[in-house]
């Protein structure tokens, strides 16, 4: 391996979110169609080409355009981030990805961006809230390109910010894949599918390979 970068998603990669992201879309799907929605309905959903977004998988699986966009998106967001009376999911995300290992990546390869759907605010709460201030470049974010995932614009972004000839992203789902492939970029799928240039079934087997243990 002769990356000079490597390129992070966030969501499944950097951190779980089978308590938070996911399980907001699970609570308001559930909350708006009145009845008990499965954690398989949400993976689901997830793993369909063009809902990389969870508000759009959310209002996808609810399924009803009487109700707007936006009030969905707002009893999302109460759950997610928190209404002042109950705590968020965001505080139930744990790393994949530990300190010790972000910190022997950035010596082995020196740069690393995030190329993540997640709203600039939520991404950097990530890494600051564990401490991983000074392990990325640069963090492209929903609100720094046009169009998301599986349209290659977050993944072009970082490539351009960090001059990066030879890297590769890592994604946990087929709009990631995709969209490294737009960005003419090879891609390490996690997931048990087979898709992207490399496959691993986790996280954990993805890092033993970059440091090549």
């Amino acid at each position: 391996m002769k990356y000079d970068g490597i390129i992070f998603d966030m969501d499944g990669v950097i951190v779980d979110v089978s308590r938070s992201y996911r399980e907001a879309i699970r609570q308001t799907a559930s909350f708006f169609l009145r009845r008990e929605v499965k954690k398989e309905d949400v993976d689901k959903i997830k793993s369909m080409v063009g809902m990389n977004n969870d508000w759009d998988a959310t209002y996808a699986l609810i399924n009803n355009k009487s109700l707007a966009f936006n009030v969905v998106k707002d009893y999302f967001q109460a759950k997610y981030l928190g209404n002042g009376k109950t705590a968020g999911l965001i505080l139930q995300e744990k790393l994949l990805i530990s300190r010790a290992q972000f910190k022997k990546l950035k010596i082995k390869y020196e740069k690393l961006g995030i190329a993540t759907g997640r709203p600039k605010e939520e991404a950097q709460f990530v890494t600051r809230n564990n401490r991983l201030e000074g392990i990325f470049d640069c963090i492209v974010a929903l609100e720094d390109v046009r169009r998301g995932k599986p349209f290659p614009d977050s993944i072009v972004k970082v490539v351009d910010l960090l001059q990066l000839k030879n890297t590769v992203y890592i994604g946990d789902s087929p709009s990631d894949v995709l969209a490294a492939e737009a960005a003419g970029i090879p891609s390490i799928y996690i997931g048990k599918d087979r898709l992207g240039t490399i496959q691993f079934p986790k996280v954990s087997k993805v890092i033993k390979y970059l440091l090549g243990k």
